[in-house]
């Protein structure tokens, strides 16, 4: 899943689909210099098996200050650096063995390995593309590969690699899971319908899967069948635990179908499973504006700015709520912060348009008023964006 309902389980969901395919790393074997060089190297690896790194680490630190450029040493020293979480003298290792010898695709795999444990999925892509050049047939490079696509959103590229990888192994149930996100993220119907395919499929496998139930409800959201996914946030939510934003999701279909009431129920538990969740407060404090609400929303809405400061509808919100109430500095700061988040969207410049009048501001009320007139407001807005999407990238519209 794209965005902020994979932005707590991503990074685990990578390392399990990693961990089920190649977790040791690949050590690169070489002719030693010296007889003792390769029982060096022989005797590093054996303790590299057993777990023990820092030892093993040793050996190939001796081996290269008898031979600085010993491409297997600084691979094998890369290799239980990156295991002892020391990224970035792994990472260097692997680097220099590199400027020694380029090209070889098992550095490259290693370097681009050592990148993704770390986090660093955007330096990961570059060595590994030059590892899948060579080795197209790679499962481990393409799995890698396309993890860290999905993890800097470049989801077409994504779900190019990892199809290879699924048509390898259609049974591995994470690697499909991780395939669906990728083309959820997608705008085109076809693509969706594949996303919506594959839950499905993961559904049928495991019934209980509350992340599937949750997925499925956004590919059904994404395809207009709403109360569909509705049915299957409210399966999702019967999950123990309850997985977080799954009441939020509910709300939210609710809101976006004006049901305000069942909106507020569900936005509401959530709150009582996550009281920080800027989303939900955001929302909530959106049905008391539309109700006129004014003081109830206030303090919710001050302190969803506070708990997430990307996310558009609460400064939105918050800047009627100033206008409302005649405090216009406020307002317009509030405001221009909204139009930050998203140039594009009218009803913000609007609504500055007005507390700039209200505030005797003519000539900034009619340059904002002009924005609104070159303006096309975006009207296309499903449950990825509010869920799966970075509210930077995807704020929210007012109904």
């Amino acid at each position: 899943m794209a965005g902020n309902l994979l932005k707590a389980g991503k990074e685990r969901i990578v390392l399990a689909i990693l961990s089920l395919l190649f977790l040791p790393c690949l050590v690169a074997s070489a002719p030693a210099q010296q007889r003792e060089n390769q029982e060096a190297y022989q005797k590093a690896q054996e303790l590299q098996r057993e777990g023990k790194l820092q030892e093993a680490a040793q050996i190939y630190r001796d081996l290269l200050e008898r031979y600085p450029n010993d491409v297997p040493a600084l691979n094998g020293l890369g290799s239980a650096l990156v295991n002892l979480k020391q990224y970035r003298e792994g990472i260097a290792a692997y680097e220099k063995a590199l400027t020694i010898k380029p090209g070889v695709p098992a550095l490259e795999l290693n370097l681009g390995l050592a990148y993704f444990k770390a986090g660093d999925f955007q330096s990961a892509i570059k060595p590994l593309r030059q590892a899948v050049a060579v080795l197209p047939n790679s499962i481990p490079a393409r799995t890698l590969l396309g993890m860290s696509l999905f993890g800097t959103h470049h989801f077409q590229e994504a779900a190019e690699n990892l199809e290879v990888v699924a048509r390898q192994q259609p049974d591995n149930s994470q690697l499909l899971f991780t395939l669906a996100q990728c083309y959820l993220a997608s705008k085109e119907k076809a693509q969706r319908q594949k996303a919506l395919d594959i839950f499905k499929k993961l559904e049928q496998k495991d019934p209980h899967s509350a992340a599937t139930h949750m997925l499925l409800g956004e590919a059904l959201d994404a395809s207009g069948r709403t109360q569909e996914a509705i049915h299957e946030f409210e399966i999702a939510a019967k999950a123990t635990p309850v997985p977080p934003q799954v009441h939020f999701a509910i709300g939210y279909l609710f809101w976006k179908t004006k049901r305000f009431d069942e909106a507020i129920e569900a936005f509401q538990a959530e709150l009582e499973i996550s009281p920080h969740s800027a989303k939900a407060e955001a929302y909530l404090a959106d049905i008391y504006i539309h109700r006129r609400d004014f003081q109830k929303a206030l303090p919710m809405l001050q302190e969803s700015c506070k708990l997430d400061t990307r996310l558009r509808i609460a400064f939105l919100d918050l800047g009627i709520v100033y206008t409302h109430n005649k405090e216009y500095p406020k307002a317009i700061e509030t405001l221009k912060a909204a139009i930050r988040l998203d140039p594009s969207q009218t009803d913000a410049h609007y609504r500055l348009a007005m507390a700039y009048y209200a505030a005797g501001q003519q000539a900034e009320a009619k340059k904002e008023l002009a924005i609104v007139n070159s303006l096309n407001t975006k009207t296309d807005q499903d449950l990825i964006h509010k869920i799966s999407g970075p509210s930077s990238s995807h704020p929210a519209d007012k109904p």
